[in-house]
């Protein structure tokens, strides 16, 4: 007796097997001329494909999991490797091949599991694993395609500054970064220095990668000048770790050489570069000159060229202003976007004095509307020539008679130095100064600093960035270092202001305006009561540098350019007391266990 139905499901071969039983079995009938024409054909193509046929079949196995892999790794080429996308799918219609003929050959085979009791259950198990990965993928692709970085640390040194940002994003040209890095570190000598090659190189393709995210017209290669010294050649490079910025179109280059072993600069020479290959114009910065005003080619201690290679470096144009002696009319140059008076101790002529302040009036040497605004910074020191005191004291600003000394704050060493520390916490109008990022700046070193005063006429909005502690005084001596706290003539003493921000629209005695004034007439200043703190000797101690390009990138209105330089790392440390580091560790102890229990009494319950 065969229990077995009639119907059941059976393979190629089987089933031709079975034909040709019954072919052999069953008479031949004339009548049926047609269907055993058909079958004869049908017996006669089987015959010929199937040794092909069992040849592949012998192999069903390795080529079903060569087929999968092969899907599978093509649909991850595909999500993830853009170059490669063409090969991506060449690989998934290869797997797909390998895997179509296999259940081709075994058709009823794989018809029956799937229709059967147990093939149901598998085959709803494989389409919930076929969903939960074509879930997981299409998040992994979306997250991919949209690349979002969270920057925790204290400092946003992970975070591209918005000016930058501004930049990517107004890019209309395309611009190609090449750096040229040594490429097998395996065989290098010192592995010390091997190690920090391949950090460095670590965060310039972490920086490029970012600029790239930013905008597509930026792109990227590194080069091995050893293995291709032909492109090192032509673009002049002859060290390893050197970047070449290249606008694509103009062919315009230029060369970002590594300043420190951190490369803590390349986001602010990149910025620059790509400024200078797309053609951007330059906006002038000049630093008044000629009378006893700190020089800025001067790479001596006291000199200003570590402040001038800073703004250059910002795509600034740095000049010294040299205004004639002899001329009976001078003025400062239209095309002045800046004018920094860096601690002047020789008189100016009348000529000179007519020229600023025309030029804080805001007219140019027509006597026309200036096209931009005054914007000034002028560094003070206690021995400021008359000239420069009369004329800041016809701007309402009055400088202090002496040095600042500090108590709390001053150098124990030398108490003429003061660290500058409290900032103003509160107005907005000099946040982006003294907080850039929202980070406070740190100390900066002021030596022989005066105190400024303004004055409350209706002119004048003064907002202070700085000042000392209630315990000052100003000294009128500069090599006294002790302060006279008693008797018939006792130093002054308070608080003190050696930084102020300023808006002015007039001199002293000028006509209160009725309504706003236009907005060339609004003369902008940062007055500080010490030039001493921007000089080589102190630019970098501290906050020094940050305080003054700080200054000088607001008044120009350049506000996100402002947190881009002197981005430190800071430690923080997380502190647990004893009741918390026992609860992390019981948790960490516990919590997975006790987690995997619940979910398997759930499981349990759901199926009981």
């Amino acid at each position: 007796m065969n229990d077995r139905p009639e119907n059941r499901s059976t393979d190629w071969r089987r089933q031709r097997r079975s034909r040709t039983q019954r072919s052999v079995e069953e008479p031949l009938s004339v009548t049926n001329g047609d269907t055993q024409t058909t079958d004869s054909k049908n017996n006669t193509l089987y015959s010929l494909i199937e040794p092909a046929l069992d040849a592949v079949g012998a192999f069903g196995t390795p080529m079903v999991i060569a087929g999968i892999i092969g899907i599978a790794l093509g649909l991850i080429i595909v999500a993830f490797i853009e170059s490669m996308k063409i090969y991506g799918l060449i690989v998934i219609i290869f797997g797909a091949i390998l895997v179509g003929v296999i259940a081709i050959i075994y058709f009823s085979t794989v018809t029956a599991a799937f229709l059967s009791r147990t093939g149901r259950y598998g085959t709803n198990s494989l389409v919930m694993l076929a969903a939960f990965l074509g879930i997981v993928l299409l998040i992994n692709i979306i997250s991919f395609s949209n690349n979002q970085r969270w920057d925790n640390t204290a400092t946003q040194q992970f975070s591209l500054a918005t000016q930058t940002k501004n930049l990517l994003e107004d890019l209309d040209q395309p611009v190609k970064a090449t750096a040229f890095f040594r490429e097998d570190m395996a065989s290098f000598p010192d592995v010390v220095r091997a190690q920090q090659m391949l950090a460095r190189q670590a965060k310039v393709e972490d920086t490029f990668s970012e600029f790239s995210n930013r905008n597509n017209l930026f792109s990227y290669e590194f080069i091995d000048p050893d293995i291709n010294p032909e492109i090192a050649r032509n673009y002049g490079i002859s060290t390893y770790e050197s970047i070449i910025i290249e606008a694509v179109g103009s062919n315009q280059t230029n060369l970002i050489t590594r300043t420190d072993d951190l490369y803590s600069e390349l986001e602010q020479d990149l910025y620059t570069s790509i400024l200078v290959v797309s053609g951007q114009e330059k906006r002038k910065i000049y630093f008044l000159a000629q009378h006893g005003e700190k020089n800025i080619n001067r790479t001596d201690p006291d000199g200003l060229s570590t402040l001038k290679d800073s703004l250059e470096s910002f795509n600034y144009e740095v000049e010294a202003l040299r205004l004639s002696s002899t001329a009976e009319e001078v003025s400062i140059p239209d095309d002045a976007a800046l004018l920094v008076i860096a601690g002047p101790t020789a008189d100016m002529p009348e000529t000179h004095k007519d020229a600023l302040n025309k030029y804080l009036s805001g007219k140019d040497s027509a006597g026309q509307a200036r096209i931009e605004a005054a914007r000034l910074i002028f560094m003070a020191e206690p021995d400021t020539s008359d000239s420069f005191k009369e004329f800041l004291a016809q701007w309402g600003i009055l400088l202090g008679d002496g040095y600042i000394l500090d108590k709390e704050r001053s150098d124990p060493i030398t108490p003429q130095r003061i660290r500058l520390s409290s900032y103003n916490p509160v107005a907005p109008e000099v946040q982006q100064i003294v907080r850039p990022r929202g980070i406070p700046l740190e100390i900066s070193f002021m030596q022989g600093a005066t105190s400024l005063f303004v004055a409350e006429d209706g002119l004048r909005l003064p907002v202070e960035i700085a000042r000392t502690s209630p315990n000052s005084y100003l000294i009128d001596d500069i090599e006294r270092t002790e302060p006279v706290e008693s008797g018939d003539n006792p130093d002054p003493s308070g608080i003190f202001i050696p930084a102020y921000y300023i808006q002015a629209v007039g001199q002293v005695g000028s006509p209160i305006p009725t309504s706003a004034a236009p907005q060339h007439q609004i003369a902008q200043m940062v007055i500080f009561g010490d030039s001493d703190f921007a000089t080589n000797k102190f630019v970098n101690s501290g906050s020094g540098e940050s305080l003054f390009l700080n200054s000088a990138n607001y008044l120009l209105g350049d506000f996100s350019l402002i947190s881009i330089h002197n981005r430190q790392t800071v430690f923080r440390e997380f502190n647990l007391d004893k009741n918390e580091y026992k609860f992390v560790r019981l948790s960490s102890w516990l919590f997975l266990p006790v987690l995997m229990g619940l979910l398997a009494t759930l499981v349990w319950w759901i199926r009981r």
